[in-house]
């Protein structure tokens, strides 16, 4: 796919993940190009399932249009990755940890080893920025914290602490229906109580892990090994930016406050939206990634609108965005 200012290549590989499910064994990116100079490079997490993924593409010419490298990897278990006999984002939150790390620490490989890729191509520039959504948020804090390689991260509508995701989003009633109707799991999943009080007694010893320890520590809960409140303390909270919806349906409120407070010190802004109203809308953030990387003169501006102008004309309502502008 090509345009006036980028190309876009659809590009695969095997993972390098040792233990991959049926139909997630090869890697999928989108990675749009500019034509012009590249100014800044940008990786960005899709959410959980696959709806999502079209307009995160579709932010993806935005950027390329303005000197901006954006890939867009699609995560193990997702979209076009989906495991043999599931649906689209189960197995993250699938209640049983096996099943759940399985998923979580392939996509975590499969995110270092996109950026490995992007830098042995040039691709990968020292001003550059990783945005996350949701699920892709919560994978990007585990991500930053392994590989300095990352400048920036703009976590966007995402939470943390497992088990009130488990037992209070709308996004996991399957899993509660699971338990209602007597699976048993290891590590208590199915026990409200249990799980909760064990996280509530470690976590204030997980906060202070290094990475090392919190990766081969045999004693917490290994629940705690894929939730992105875990490592929230790993990372530089300067480069960091937390944008919540205010009207999230999907994320718990407790769970996106209790992620937020880890992130003391960091870019936070909550703004009147759900969970997904910010999507079709995509150009706001879009300007902001732009600011972000310090690419923020007239010409750019001018290229990034005359895209939007193009493909969304209802936005020059919305933005009053002139013809001479």
């Amino acid at each position: 796919m090509k345009s006036k200012f980028y190309k876009c290549n659809y590009i695969r590989f095997k993972t390098l993940y040792n233990r991959p499910a049926l139909g997630t064994e090869t890697v999928e990116l989108y990675n749009f190009n500019p034509k012009s100079k590249i100014r800044a490079s940008v990786l960005i997490l899709h959410g959980l399932g696959s709806r999502n993924i079209k307009f995160l593409l579709w932010m993806g010419t935005h950027l390329a249009s303005a000197g901006v490298n954006s890939t867009i990897v699609i995560l193990p278990g997702n979209y076009t990755r989906v495991e043999h006999k599931s649906v689209s984002g189960r197995s993250f939150l699938w209640p049983e940890v096996k099943v759940m790390y399985r998923f979580w620490e392939h996509a975590v490989v499969d995110i270092l080893s996109t950026i490995d890729l992007l830098d042995q191509l040039s691709l990968w520039k020292k001003n550059n920025c990783v945005l996350g959504y949701c699920l892709g948020g919560m994978l990007a804090s585990i991500a930053s914290s392994m590989d300095d390689r990352i400048n920036e991260t703009i976590f966007m509508a995402t939470g943390g602490h497992i088990p009130k995701i488990l037992y209070k989003s709308k996004a996991t009633r399957f899993a509660r229906k699971l338990f209602n109707d007597g699976l048993k799991t290891p590590y208590y999943l199915h026990d409200k109580d249990k799980l909760f009080k064990t996280y509530n007694e470690q976590f204030p010893l997980v906060k202070k892990m290094s990475l090392k320890e919190l990766i081969n520590n045999e004693e917490i809960h290994p629940l705690f090994k894929i939730d992105p409140i875990s490592y929230a303390h790993l990372l530089n909270k300067s480069k960091i930016t937390s944008i919540n919806a205010l009207f999230d349906e999907t994320l718990p409120l407790t769970s996106r406050i209790l992620l937020s407070q880890q992130m003391g010190g960091a870019n936070k802004y909550t703004i009147p939206i759900t969970h997904t109203g910010w999507l079709p809308f995509e150009y706001v953030l879009a300007k902001y990634m732009l600011l972000k990387l310090n690419i923020n003169d007239l010409k750019s501006k001018k290229v990034l609108l005359k895209k939007i102008k193009f493909e969304v004309p209802f936005l020059d309502y919305l933005f009053d965005i002139k013809k001479d502008h």
